[in-house]
């Protein structure tokens, strides 16, 4: 009996020096995965900047198509959308919103929004 408690007494203390030197290891390998991390926040980062600046890009360019689009031909709206372009014309300006802001806003050219707001304000 006495044999087997200094043998369970050796197999702690052997354990026991054992995991001292596995934390060393743990450490190296937490090191690299918060290095990981942090070069995957940094990318992520970075791809949200870019995706911003597309964006702005996309949003000039169309500013610029809708300014071409007398000579383009885009699909007509169906009467949904043309209801719903209109509501959307007189909720931008019911609430103060320029004209030529309504204008970039929507599809819809100067013309087309001047009928709609005069029709909202002779009913």
């Amino acid at each position: 009996m006495t044999a087997v408690i200094i043998i369970l007494l050796a197999a702690a203390i052997i354990l026991f020096v054992l995991s001292f030197t596995q934390k060393g290891e743990n450490k190296h390998f937490e090191e690299e995965l918060e290095e990981v991390a942090s070069q995957l926040m940094h990318e992520n980062y970075e791809l949200k900047k870019r995706v911003t600046v597309l964006e702005k890009a996309m949003n000039i360019d169309k500013t610029v198509l809708k300014e071409d689009d007398d000579t383009s031909s885009a699909p007509s709206p169906t009467p949904k959308m043309k209801e719903l372009l209109k509501k959307q014309v007189i909720t931008l300006y019911t609430t103060g919103i320029a004209t030529e802001e309504i204008i970039e806003q929507s599809s819809l050219s100067k013309e087309e929004v001047e009928k709609i707001i005069e029709e909202y304000l002779e009913h």
